[in-house]
C-alpha cells in the first residue's frame, strides 16, 4: 500500500480537499475523494486487479495515483463541481454574508488557490506532489 496524496484547494472562495488513497494489493484500488468540510461531494475509484502482477507495480500505481488525483483538481478547477448542491448552498451563504476579512493561511499548511494565476494548475500539482513525495 502506497502512502496517498492529500490537498486542500481554495475555488471560487470555497475549500475543498482531494484524497487520494491506495487501497493495497489485497483490495487493488486507487480511490479519490472530493470533500467540502467533511462531505464527500465526488469519487472517482480505480482498479488495478489487471496488473497486480506486474514488475513494476508500485512505481506504476504511484503514477496513476498522481494521474487520478490532478485530473480531479483539474475537474474541479474547470468548474466540474460547480453545480454540486453543497457548492451552490455554500455560495449562496457566501453571497448573504459581508465579506470577512481573509484568515491567513499557516505556513505548515498545504492550501492551493486554484483561482490565483501565478502558476498554471500543472505546475502548482506536480510541485505540490513532489514536496510531499520528499517529505514521507
Amino acid at each position: 500500500m502506497l502512502l496517498g496524496y492529500n490537498h486542500n484547494i481554495i475555488h471560487k472562495g470555497i475549500t475543498f480537499h482531494v484524497q487520494t488513497e491506495d487501497s493495497g494489493r489485497d483490495n487493488p484500488f486507487i480511490i479519490t475523494h472530493l470533500f467540502i468540510g467533511g462531505n464527500i461531494i465526488a469519487t472517482k475509484k480505480t482498479s488495478y486487479m489487471d496488473i497486480i502482477k506486474i514488475n513494476d507495480l508500485e512505481k506504476i500505481v504511484a503514477d496513476i495515483m498522481k494521474e487520478q488525483h490532478k485530473k480531479m483538481v483539474m475537474e474541479l478547477r474547470d468548474g466540474s463541481y460547480d453545480s454540486h448542491q453543497l457548492v451552490i448552498e455554500i455560495q449562496k451563504e457566501k453571497s448573504a454574508k459581508p465579506q470577512e476579512a481573509k484568515q491567513p493561511v499557516k505556513q505548515d499548511e498545504k492550501t492551493l488557490n486554484i483561482d490565483e494565476e501565478t502558476k498554471n494548475l500543472d505546475e502548482v500539482i506536480l510541485d505540490y506532489l513532489v514536496e510531499t513525495t520528499e517529505d514521507k
